[in-house]
């Protein structure tokens, strides 16, 4: 079940199936429903309580509850709780019914199927319209004609190829599209004119490339550079023109074309929203203007202004949940992100301390790169409500304690016959010790 909701929930499926069926089937909606009674039926629920990401996370969920009567649109504040409680199924899910190497390897292959289905589906229902009019590889409607949520997930599941190309032994078809994946994915990133995105990207690579023995940099490197002359190939112009105004300010009087003029109007516009964010978490600190409630309280604000109002979300998941839960919400949040990455780390270094963690190893270091993607792509998205986090914070919790588990020492067989003591270390000046006398082991000592 676990398997099935990770692939279902990060694909956006019930989107896909409303797109070519043209109704509605409630797939999402059901594999929830699946996924709560499985949670009841397995008896996990308790068990994920001992990990520090669920225990914040449920802070955090227990802080939205208590800012919804607060809001300045209390409606509207409740409908995103419960849109935020269906992202934690996610979480609960994922957290309660993986564990162990084999389950946590079968979880990032899901992940890995995911990211690869969302490639080829890039193919055949990308945007003509949107690659016309602005250069920018998305689709047509759902989820992903968001070009940075798009490049966001994308990035997200990237790693997980590599996991299944590092763990996969021999030759198969998946191995196959998994390499495949780590050329085609980066250049799809690219496409999407996303700069949070390339970011992301470049920093996940750096990371990776000091991860890897010195002598295979080098050919690491020239790889990555081909890839980078292939993407400034196959990338529109209007990304490319996107990319260019990173390192130039929003309030240039001169445009080489109107895309670059729109990109640049929008880091401006992003600059205004994050100020109008901070002020209004200066403004309600503790409990904020509500779930979801960032872009009716900002056009209240400039209303009294006498100024046209945006109408558009922050722009940036940290400062989301700061001004519109308060900063007790912001720190509960922090707290889980920062779980993850110390779960992930000591993994880490605990596979690579004991042997019998390794298979762990490579597991948590594709979810950190994963969390990598999510983090820095999170500041330039307003993504504080969806199921990104949850499902990497659970694999997260589902790894800590496989490991925990796995660490614990294997119990004594009742038959085992003890070992005798060893005798003394002898001391100066003493008689030597006299020698130990054996005793034939029973029949049943080996077994």
């Amino acid at each position: 079940m676990a398997l099935v909701y990770i692939f279902v929930t990060y694909t956006r499926l019930p989107e896909f199936v409303s797109m070519v069926s043209g109704h509605s089937l409630r797939v999402g909606l059901i594999i929830t429903v699946l996924a709560v009674l499985g949670i009841l039926l397995s008896g996990s629920l308790y068990r994920i309580f001992s990990s520090k990401i669920v225990l914040a996370l449920t802070a955090f969920t227990g802080w939205l509850c208590l800012c919804t009567p607060f809001s300045v649109w209390r409606g509207g504040s409740a409908s995103q709780v419960v849109f935020w409680c269906l992202s934690v199924v996610g979480l609960i899910l994922l957290a309660g019914c993986i564990e162990g190497a084999e389950q946590c390897r079968k979880a990032g292959y899901a992940l890995a199927v995911s990211v690869l289905a969302i490639e080829v589906l890039s193919f055949f229902l990308g945007s003509t319209k949107s690659a016309l009019d602005t250069g920018r590889l998305a689709f047509v409607a759902g989820t992903f004609s968001n070009s940075n949520d798009f490049a966001a997930l994308l990035l997200m599941g990237l790693p997980f190829c590599l996991l299944v190309v590092r763990t996969r032994k021999g030759l198969s078809v998946l191995k196959g599209a998994c390499v495949l994946g780590l050329f085609l994915i980066p250049l799809s990133v690219v496409r999407t004119g996303s700069r949070g995105g390339l970011l992301a990207l470049v920093i996940m690579f750096v990371l990776f490339f000091f991860s890897v023995p010195p002598l295979q940099r080098v050919p690491l490197a020239i790889v990555a550079l081909l890839l980078a002359v292939a993407a400034s190939v196959f990338a529109g112009s209007g990304a490319l023109d996107r990319y260019k105004t990173i390192f130039q300010s929003g309030d240039t009087v001169y445009y080489a074309n109107k895309t670059e003029e729109s990109a640049a109007l929008s880091t401006l516009s992003r600059k205004e929203l994050f100020m109008s964010s901070l002020r209004l978490t200066i403004q309600h600190p503790v409990l904020g203007v509500g779930p979801g409630m960032f872009p009716i309280a900002d056009a209240k604000d400039a209303g009294e202004k006498k100024q046209a109002a945006s109408w558009h979300q922050t722009h940036n998941t940290y400062t989301q949940i700061s001004c519109e839960n308060g900063l007790p919400a912001l720190f509960f949040y922090s707290a889980a992100l920062f779980f993850c990455f110390k779960v992930t780390r000591v993994v880490r270094l605990g596979a690579a301390a004991h042997p019998e963690l390794r298979p762990y190893g490579d597991m948590a270091f594709c979810l950190r790169l994963s969390l990598v993607a999510f983090t820095v792509t999170a500041i330039f998205a307003s993504n504080a409500y969806s199921f990104y986090f949850p499902l990497l914070a659970g694999l997260c919790a589902a790894l800590e304690r496989s490991v925990g588990s796995g660490m614990k020492a294997p119990e004594a067989h009742p038959d085992a016959h003890p070992l005798p003591p060893a005798p003394p270390r002898q001391r100066a000046g003493y008689p030597p010790a006299e020698p130990r006398r054996t005793m034939p082991a029973p029949a049943n000592y080996w077994r």
